[in-house]
């Protein structure tokens, strides 16, 4: 054998496999009769592309650059419930879905979502949801304050690996994002909310509902008076694992009743608020007050917090910083087992004050009040560590705690 064939048969064998790249079938709503930019209704052909969609075993709903009318068609809820394995998708804020005027006279629109069956493996992205909403505040009675964007819903089975992105979702009388019971990994990633009169991103619990993240979502200036947060968790009812971190929120943050909350490097003007955590980290957060008095940071019923390295401004002269309580005629409950630690307070008013807690821990922060009594206030509390020999409730001036 030559010196050439013995190289060659030494040589390790290469054995190339090639697999196709198989592509997400394309359902196009304009292929099913959606026409962009005039007064024509578009539900009904927008419904087609999603049953085809559905019947395929999953694919792409594409909504092309133009304006959408969606309306109610009955009594469903959501109006565009969108199937399992289903990506429905546009070429970002051009490709609108706009509720129709009618939508002012009445409540219940829900613009796409799940509810009535099982859903999983589902991404809303690069579009732009307008709710068409004429209330420019709150009006008892008046408002159609359950007209949503997205609304995912299962009272009964389950709603999971859902994920939001690169949206612009604005005009609403409700919530531009309404998650509630069987939800189950949703992500709700680089979301722009605007002009909402009840909640941006509202977050709910009940029926196994676990495992949400907020990330990159912020709300912009608009010309509707909310009555509600930038970031809102309530009605949590058994809520787990909740991570809201990096968002920029224009109005507060109110996040309560979860089981292992993580707030974190948000900025936030307004005030961060929840009551009923268990296991929450709330640290590297910037908020800053508005002109109004009261605490900016408020936890009550707590069992296991963490609040560290904040920056707390004030807003008001008598703005007080961080406040945590406990046990009172609603609830006997203390709140329990809580550091406070490493935190900017820049408050005319108390800068920590503890109400009803046991157990905890308050060191290292920094505090700009003039009356240095004022710096941590503890009042009805127990075994509270400050760092001093002596620990006492009542007014404490603690060295490890700086003006």
């Amino acid at each position: 054998m030559s010196i050439a064939s013995r190289i060659l048969f030494s040589l390790p064998l290469l054995v190339f496999v090639w697999t196709p790249c198989v592509l997400a079938e394309r359902f196009g709503i304009q292929d099913y009769g959606a026409t962009a930019n005039d007064d024509t209704d578009d539900t009904v052909a927008i419904l087609k592309a999603l049953a085809a969609c559905e019947k395929a075993g999953g694919g792409e709903v594409f909504v092309p650059t133009g304006i959408y009318r969606v309306s109610r068609q009955g009594a469903e809820s959501p109006i565009l419930e969108l199937p399992s394995n289903t990506t429905l998708l546009g070429e970002g804020a051009a490709s609108i879905l706009k509720f129709d005027p009618r939508v002012n006279e009445s409540n219940f629109w829900r613009m796409l979502g799940a509810g009535s069956k099982d859903c999983r493996n589902v991404t809303i992205r690069d579009l732009h949801l307008d709710g068409s909403n004429t209330f420019k505040s709150y009006e008892p009675g008046k408002t159609p304050e359950h007209n949503h964007g997205v609304f995912f819903y299962r009272k009964e089975g389950v709603i999971e690996n859902v994920t939001i992105r690169n949206c612009l979702i604005e005009n609403f009388s409700g919530d531009c994002i309404g998650l509630g019971p069987g939800c189950r990994n949703i992500t709700i990633r680089d979301v722009a909310v605007k002009n909402f009169v009840r909640q941006g991103i509202q977050m709910a619990g009940g029926n196994g509902a676990r495992d949400y993240l907020v990330t990159g979502c912020h709300d912009l200036p608009g010309d509707v008076e909310s009555g509600g947060s930038t970031i809102h968790v309530e009605h949590a009812r058994g809520l787990k694992n909740v991570i809201i971190t990096n968002n920029r929120c224009r109005r507060s943050i109110l996040a309560g009743g979860v089981d292992g909350i993580i707030i974190r490097d948000n900025v936030i003007t307004g005030r961060l608020v929840g009551n009923g955590n268990s296991n929450a980290i709330v640290a590297g957060n910037v908020i800053r007050g508005r002109k109004r008095e009261g605490s900016i940071v408020q936890f009550g019923y707590a069992n296991g917090m963490i609040l560290k390295d904040n920056i707390i401004i004030g807003g008001h002269d008598e703005a007080g910083g961080i406040y945590v309580w406990g046990t009172s005629r609603y609830n006997p409950e203390p709140s329990r087992d809580v550091v406070i630690s490493g935190n900017i307070v820049r408050v005319g008013g108390r800068g920590v004050f503890l109400n009803g807690v046991d157990h905890g821990r308050v060191t290292g922060n920094v505090f700009s009040a003039d009356d240095k009594k004022k710096n941590i206030v503890l009042q009805r509390s127990r075994d509270i560590h400050t760092g001093r020999a002596d620990e006492a409730t009542g007014r404490i001036d603690d060295p490890s705690n700086k003006q």
